[in-house]
């Protein structure tokens, strides 16, 4: 095992050097007295960050996995899991900033879902979040989150997420565009619809607990023209 740690954090990024060092600064600012492994994914940026100064892991795909090949990138990263010993997990996206208190606020949120059946918290929050998505589920106010029953790949989670699944996101089949290849990486639509079938529930903060710009996607470019990200 690789120690223990309050929070496994892992990042995926694709050539936005600024905004990944940005989101390193933000975790170095708000992670206080928790032990905080950081692990970046780099999808084969061709555009460099300097992360010399950052005391953190970095693995980097090759060849590049992009939107069709994403399930390959969460792979590794679930196998890079397989020998953490951290209690929770959260994955980012490298575009984002965090919310100040941002862990004392994950945590005690995701702590506070009296719910046996509960597999993750998503953090980032925006007009999606009363969608019925993947699971055709109408999602429940509860205050300070919502029930959505969808993962969106912005999440807290403990090692159960991971066991669950089998520490696998299985092949995403190329046909899956060729009716529309705008379509998302499928990634969190599987993750959604295997955890909705094994009883499992999700939940959304419903104060998203990071910021998301207007920015263009790397992956969802036109889709993000119909539904913005936008949090703040």
């Amino acid at each position: 095992m690789v120690g223990e740690f309050d929070f496994c954090v892992i990042i995926s990024t694709f050539n936005r050097p600024h905004m990944l060092t940005e989101l390193l600064d933000n975790i170095e600012r708000e992670k206080k007295n928790y032990k905080v492994l950081v692990v970046v994914f780099d999808d084969n940026s061709s555009q460099k960050a300097d992360l010399t100064n950052y005391n953190i892991k970095k693995i980097v795909m090759s060849p590049n996995m992009g939107k069709r090949k994403y399930y390959v990138l969460i792979n590794a990263t679930f196998s890079y899991i397989r020998n953490v010993n951290s209690k929770y997990f959260i994955y980012l996206p490298d575009d984002v900033k965090l919310v100040d208190n941002f862990f004392d606020e994950t945590k005690r949120i995701y702590e506070s879902i009296g719910d046996t059946k509960k597999i993750c918290l998503n953090i980032l929050t925006d007009g999606r979040v009363n969608r019925t998505n993947w699971t055709n589920f109408n999602s429940i106010d509860y205050g300070e989150y919502y029930h959505t029953q969808w993962n969106d790949l912005c999440f807290i989670s403990e090692r159960k997420f991971f066991d669950v699944l089998n520490y696998m996101i299985e092949k995403i089949p190329e046909n899956r565009w060729d009716g529309n290849p705008n379509l998302s990486s499928g990634v969190g639509q599987q993750i959604s619809i295997r955890l909705n079938r094994k009883g499992h529930n999700m939940y959304h903060t419903k104060n998203s607990m990071v910021y998301h710009g207007d920015h263009e996607s790397k992956m969802n470019k036109i889709e993000r023209t119909k539904v913005s990200l936008l949090t703040k």
